[in-house]
C-alpha cells in the first residue's frame, strides 16, 4: 500500500516536472510567430541579347544567264566535288518536261521492285510491320518539319503498299504498264534532247541555294582585321541574282560576329568558351569559342566567336539575333531575411526540423535583389536542399529553439 502512495508521488512529480518544461518551453522558446520558405532550384544567366553577322568561307556557284535553275539539294547537304548541286533548263516547258521524266523513273522503279516479289509469297504480316515502320518514320520526320525526309519514306512506303496486294492478275497488270511507262519515258527523254544540263559543284562543300552578295565581302580574312566602323559599312550590299545559283559552304568551321559593348565583354579571353542562343534556324543552344576581340571604337567592340558544329543550320541566314550568355550558375534561392552569421561569420539560415530550428551553413553565389542564390553542396544531408522550410521570423532565433506558432 505504502509502495502505491510513492509511486503516485513520483508520476505525479514528474508530471509537474513536463508540465513547467511545457510552460518554460512555450513563454521562453515561442515568439509572436514565423513564417517558412522552402529552398528552390534557381538559374540565372550573365550576358546580352544582340544581332550580328553569320560568316563562313563560300564559293558562289553560277550558270549561263537566262536558264532557268532548279536546285539539285536541300539546304545544309554535304556534295562532294563534281556532284551534281543544281539543273539548268532552257525555259519553263523544258523543266516541266524533266519533272515528267523524273516522276516516270520513279514509278517504273517502284513497280519493278513490287513486280520482282510477285511470285515469292512474301508473308503479308512482315510487309505490314516494314509498312507500319515506314508510316511512323513519316509522321515523326512531318513533326520535326523534316519534310525531305518525310517525303523519303512516303515514296518508300509505295513499292511496299503494292506488294502487299499484288496477285497474279494484278502481277501482269504491273508488268504491261511497266512496259507502257517505259516507252513513254524513252519518248519524253528524246524530246527533252539538250534542253536542260547538270551544273556539278567545282569543290566540295555544302550547298545552300541563298546567295546574298556577301559572300567575297563577309569573309573570315575580313574578320581577322575588322574594326567596327568597316563592319558596319558591311550592311546595304545589292544582291546578286543574275545567273547565280546558289553557293558551296567550303569550310566546317563557320563565325558569329557582333557589335557589342566593350564592357559586356571585358572579363572574356581569347580561347573562352560561352552558350549562344540564336532565335532563328537552330534548334539547339550552341557552344561557341572566342576568336578575337576587336579594338574599342566608342565604347564598341566587334566579339568574334566560331563553331565547328550545327554548320548544316548555318549554311544559309546571314544576320540573327542571338543571345550571348557569358555566365550561367545554379543553387537555391533564398530570401535575405532569412539569413543569419554565427560567431565564425559563417552564413547559414534556420530550417524548421519537426517543431525545431536546424542551422545550416550556406554559400552565397550571387545577389538577386530581395533574394541571395546559395549553392547547394549534395555531399550531406546536412546541408540546405530544396524543398527544406526556411523559417523567416523577426525574433530570436538559435539551433534548437523550438518553435510553437
Amino acid at each position: 500500500m505504502r509502495g502505491d502512495k510513492y509511486m503516485r508521488a513520483v508520476l505525479i512529480t514528474l508530471a509537474c516536472v513536463v508540465a513547467s518544461y511545457l510552460i518554460f518551453s512555450v513563454t521562453r522558446f515561442s515568439g509572436e510567430g514565423y513564417t517558412t520558405y522552402k529552398a528552390v532550384r534557381y538559374e540565372v544567366g550573365d550576358g546580352i541579347t544582340t544581332s550580328g553577322f553569320l560568316v563562313r568561307s563560300e564559293q558562289v556557284l553560277k550558270a549561263g544567264a537566262g536558264d532557268l535553275i532548279v536546285p539539285a539539294r536541300v539546304e545544309g547537304e554535304k556534295v562532294g566535288k563534281g556532284q551534281p548541286v543544281a539543273v539548268a533548263y532552257r525555259n519553263e516547258a523544258a523543266r516541266q518536261l524533266q519533272n515528267q521524266i523524273d516522276v516516270l523513273e520513279q514509278e517504273i522503279a517502284q513497280m519493278r521492285y513490287a513486280y520482282s516479289f510477285s511470285g515469292t509469297g512474301t508473308d503479308s504480316a512482315t510487309l505490314d510491320s516494314d509498312i507500319l515502320y515506314l508510316m511512323n518514320q513519316v509522321t515523326v520526320s512531318a513533326a520535326r518539319h523534316e519534310y525531305n525526309a518525310a517525303e523519303t519514306a512516303a515514296e518508300t512506303m509505295k513499292p511496299y503498299l503494292l506488294r502487299r496486294y499484288i496477285n497474279s492478275t494484278g502481277a501482269d497488270a504491273i508488268w504491261s504498264r511497266i512496259t507502257e511507262a517505259e516507252a513513254q519515258l524513252n519518248g519524253l527523254r528524246a524530246q527533252a534532247g539538250s534542253e536542260s544540263g547538270v551544273v556539278n559543284a567545282p569543290v566540295s562543300g555544302y550547298f545552300s541555294s541563298v546567295a546574298d552578295g556577301y559572300e567575297n565581302v563577309l569573309t573570315p580574312t575580313f574578320l581577322e582585321t575588322a574594326t567596327v566602323s568597316s563592319l558596319k559599312k558591311i550592311d546595304g550590299i545589292p544582291h546578286q541574282e543574275l545567273g547565280v545559283i546558289g553557293k558551296l559552304v567550303t569550310s566546317q568551321k563557320w563565325y558569329y560576329a557582333a557589335i557589342v559593348p566593350c564592357q559586356n565583354v571585358s572579363e572574356l579571353e581569347l580561347g573562352d568558351r560561352i552558350d549562344v542562343n540564336f532565335a532563328y534556324d537552330f534548334y539547339e543552344t550552341v557552344r561557341m569559342k572566342v576568336e578575337r576581340i576587336s579594338p574599342s571604337e566608342g565604347n564598341e567592340c566587334i566579339l568574334v566567336l566560331s563553331s565547328e558544329s550545327f554548320i548544316q543550320d548555318a549554311v544559309s541566314s546571314r544576320t540573327e539575333t542571338a543571345d550571348l550568355v557569358f555566365s550561367d550558375l545554379s543553387g537555391l534561392r533564398v530570401p535575405k531575411t532569412a539569413i543569419y552569421a554565427n560567431e565564425e561569420n559563417q552564413s547559414g539560415v534556420y530550417v524548421l526540423e519537426g517543431a525545431e530550428a536546424r542551422w545550416k551553413a550556406i554559400t552565397i553565389l550571387y545577389d538577386d535583389g530581395d533574394s541571395f542564390i546559395v549553392a547547394q553542396d549534395k555531399s550531406s544531408t546536412e546541408n540546405l536542399w530544396p524543398e527544406d522550410e526556411i523559417i523567416l521570423t523577426t525574433e530570436e532565433i538559435f539551433d534548437g529553439k523550438v518553435m510553437i506558432k
